[in-house]
């Protein structure tokens, strides 16, 4: 299964770099970048500028299935 990012990116004009973990990645804008697929479910850790570049950070997402919709403590499955 593969994931992508949150589409807002696709607003970004600029080059973005993507950190994950040791990785980098470099795209030319956030179009490519929303078009990207990961292999896990990754959310936007957090979004900087620097220099004519946006950093964006990502973390593997583990709370994908933690959400009990019966006002409850949250679940695992």
């Amino acid at each position: 299964m593969t994931y992508r990012v949150e589409q807002f990116v696709r607003k970004i004009k600029s080059p973005v770099t993507v950190k994950i973990e040791n990785e980098t990645v470099s795209y030319p804008n956030g179009e490519s970048l929303a078009e990207a697929s990961f292999d896990e479910h990754v959310k936007i850790e957090s979004i900087t500028a620097q220099s004519d570049k946006i950093i964006i950070q990502l973390t593997k997402n583990d709370n994908v299935n933690d959400t009990s919709w019966s006002d409850k403590d949250n679940c695992y499955f």
